[in-house]
């Protein structure tokens, strides 16, 4: 990479990082909430997927 390109680069990211702001209380618990949904239903469909690969095969015999 040229240097020319790095700087255009790191511009582009400070240009960004002026745009951003801190979120507001409401918005900050909404994306909480649905990161808290989303490990759940990731977890429980995970642990379903363990227990078929585990106990079931143990049914079959």
């Amino acid at each position: 990479m040229e240097i020319k390109n790095i700087q255009q680069k790191l511009k582009e990211y400070y240009n960004v990082l002026k745009m951003t702001r801190k979120p507001t209380r409401e918005e900050f618990l909404k994306v909480t909430k649905i990161t808290v949904a989303g490990v759940l239903i990731i977890g429980i469909f995970g642990f379903i997927i363990y227990l078929l690969m585990n106990d079931v095969p143990g049914l079959l015999k």
